[in-house]
């Protein structure tokens, strides 16, 4: 005799007042909001209990492989959500610090007939009374969900530190390990630097000084000038469709980089590389202009000496920073995805945020290319920017900072650090603009949020 399966509100109900789900807490007293951590299965500190609620409900209401893809058993528990009138009331998924969603409980005078979304034709033939609500609340300080910034004690300057604290040197690397199953899909890209990437045998890769001013050619220079008439607003989803569209030939993500590098807060180098494979940061002091890699298809970019720093020791370090970068540092392009990879002593850490006060440093890998930022990614920040109220725009930057950690630990300033690179991926910036200057209400198309919605899924 088969099991039923369970109604999805008294499971829920049971599995937060559990505690066995980190993160998965109620959020008031009355026990009527809940919190639900929603990272994305990319970033570097996803762990598979970051998922295990939503493999369980695969597991219980039948719906999705339990050892398939963790993105499908997400999408099938919110889809659960919504057919029993869970109201999602924040939605904090891109927060770079604490990615979760904030659901409100439904009115149960409604939902108590409803049976699990995973079959909602059918009638289950059993119905059992909710069980008690157990009397406790997890506390609002949980580490999970909430992270207070505190009153910050003087940061420590890092010109004070030994050269030890800068994280380079020959250290062992990590030993190699098994990359989750999200993530091995990226094991069979083309590695950055290995060679030229396959799009660019129809697409050769331009020259060092080459900079195209009209990535969008017919697009007038400024589109978004003025208020935008009612007229037009319908031209507009169309041109923004039409755009991102622009981005990608088949498969691939097309962009050109700005490259913005600062020491210690100060610009030192800003550089556009046309070349959409990408680029290789270098320590080549002769080396003035980039220079196009023919081995690996990447411009080459070289960081300038230390000649305009007057403080000796602000000199010294940044220099042995320098000197430690090695084979340099990968930013680049494969398929839709941007990755990156360090080739020498000097880590390499990145965020998406210049102000990151997540305190989680992400360090760039040296085994292997690392995904950074999926295509699909930015296309899902500009969907919520649109239909979600109060959304911030998905971000068009990396910002990366060498021999030091970022996001910083001690919740220090991107601009106290020695070296710091901010990468615009120039066909965002393109559309974040477009989609900020027309304001999200111009773009309420249902035509253009079903194609987002087809690209991220598909």
């Amino acid at each position: 005799m088969a099991h039923p399966k369970p109604l999805l509100i008294e499971w829920l109900r049971d599995q937060i007042n559990s505690g066995s789900y980190p993160g998965v807490c109620w959020t008031n007293q009355q026990q009527t909001e809940f919190c639900i951590p929603w990272k994305h299965a990319l970033r570097q500190d996803s762990s598979e209990s970051d998922v295990l609620i939503f493999k369980n409900w695969a597991k219980v209401s039948g719906k999705g492989n339990i050892n398939g893809d963790s993105s499908v058993w997400k999408r099938n528990f919110r889809s659960a959500l919504r057919a029993k009138k869970f109201e999602l009331i924040a939605d904090k998924k891109n927060d770079t610090s604490n990615p979760h969603k904030v659901y409100r409980w439904p009115n149960e005078s409604t939902s108590e007939d409803m049976f699990s979304a995973a079959s909602p034709s059918q009638h289950e033939a059993d119905h059992h009374e909710s069980p008690p609500i157990q009397s406790y609340v997890v506390p609002f300080t949980d580490e999970y969900l909430y992270h207070p910034i505190q009153e910050s004690t003087p940061h420590e300057d890092i010109l004070q530190k030994c050269l030890t604290d800068l994280n380079i040197g020959p250290q062992a690397e990590a030993a190699a390990y098994e990359l989750p199953p999200e993530q091995q899909e990226f094991q069979r890209q083309p590695v950055i630097g290995s060679g030229v990437l396959p799009w660019q045998q129809s697409y050769p890769v331009a020259g060092e000084d080459a900079v195209s001013e009209a990535r969008f050619p017919g697009q007038p220079a400024h589109p978004m000038e003025g208020a935008v008439d009612e007229a037009f607003e319908g031209q507009l989803a169309k041109q923004f469709l039409d755009d991102i569209n622009k981005t990608k030939d088949g498969d691939n993500f097309k962009t050109e980089f700005r490259i913005i590098v600062h020491y210690r807060g100060k610009k030192v180098l800003e550089q556009l590389v046309g070349n959409e494979a990408g680029f290789r940061l270098v320590y080549r002091p002769e080396q003035a202009e980039p220079v196009l890699d023919h081995q690996s298809g990447l411009t080459l970019v070289s960081l300038p000496r230390p000649v305009t720093i007057k403080d000796q020791t602000q000199a010294k370090l940044t220099q042995c920073i320098l000197d430690k970068l090695g084979g340099g540092l990968d930013i680049g392009v494969s398929g839709d995805v941007v990755y990156g990879q360090r080739r020498g002593e000097s880590k390499a850490f990145w965020s998406f945020s210049e102000f990151d006060q997540s305190g989680l440093p992400r360090e760039i890998s040296k085994l292997q290319p690392d995904p950074l930022y999926p295509f699909r990614d930015f296309l899902r920040g500009i969907l919520d920017f649109i239909s979600i109220e109060g959304t911030e725009c998905a971000s068009c930057s990396l910002f990366l900072c060498l021999g030091e950690k970022w996001p910083d630990p001690q919740k220090g300033p991107l601009s106290k650090k020695l070296i710091t690179v901010e990468v615009v991926l120039t066909s965002l910036e393109h559309l974040k603009n477009m989609a900020m200057e027309g304001g999200a209400s111009s773009l309420k198309s249902v035509d253009l949020q079903m194609s987002l919605e087809e690209m991220i899924l598909g």
